[in-house]
């Protein structure tokens, strides 16, 4: 964690008063719930507008969590993407702290809010910059019922719905992730022993893959 220390604690202090502005400045790091999440930067082929897309609750409450401890509009939030520190040796960290607006989209298994941005941060050793969106998504479980009222859209920021589960889904892919399953398809498949309609399969996959990757 990178509050395990009373210096890394004042160090972030020190960046939010120098750089939430106004009111935002009078929040303290501790004040804000972290929770984990998938940074919009590093998503493969990202809609337009992007969002982040929470994947664990954190400090924020349970994995199952109850009607008490489910995020509201007015959470202070502090976004963690620790995959982007894992994938760049530590070089990236994405962190935004903001603070949770009013619900405004529904898709399969997740709920879009807006959100009141204090600070984001790309790098281990903080640097504020501009926010790319501030669009939070938050699975279905985690959120109160403020926006069931909302109906329920398509699909359309390539998150994945999970097999038998009508309103469950996965976040969007990283990079790495779209390339790691790629990896293990060609490793995979197996030329000699596959059936010829397999073959023509694997054929159009390669096919349609050079065709994108060409534009």
């Amino acid at each position: 964690m990178l509050y395990a220390s009373d210096g890394v604690i004042q160090l972030w202090d020190c960046f939010l008063q120098d750089n939430a502005k106004g009111r935002n400045s009078n929040f303290h790091v501790t004040d804000y719930h972290v929770v984990r999440a998938v940074s919009p930067y590093f998503m493969w082929h990202p809609t337009k507008p992007s969002t982040w897309f929470i994947t664990w609750p954190g400090s924020a409450g349970k994995d199952n969590p109850s009607g008490m401890s489910r995020l509201i509009t007015g959470t202070l939030l502090r976004l963690e993407d620790l995959t982007v520190c894992v994938h760049t040796n530590a070089v990236e960290f994405h962190i935004y702290h903001c603070v949770l607006g009013l619900p405004f989209l529904r898709q399969g298994g997740y709920t879009f809010y807006h959100s009141n941005p204090h600070v984001l941060s790309h790098e281990t050793i903080p640097r504020t910059k501009d926010p790319v969106t501030t669009i939070i998504t938050i699975p279905d479980y985690h959120v109160t019922k403020a926006g069931w009222y909302l109906s329920l859209q398509a699909n359309t920021f390539n998150q994945e719905m999970l097999p038998g589960y009508p309103n469950l889904a996965r976040p969007p892919h990283c990079i790495w992730e779209y390339m790691e399953e790629q990896k293990e398809l060609e490793v995979k498949f197996d030329w000699f022993s596959s059936s010829e309609d397999n073959i023509r399969a694997e054929v159009a996959r390669i096919l349609k893959k050079r065709k994108s990757e060409l534009g």
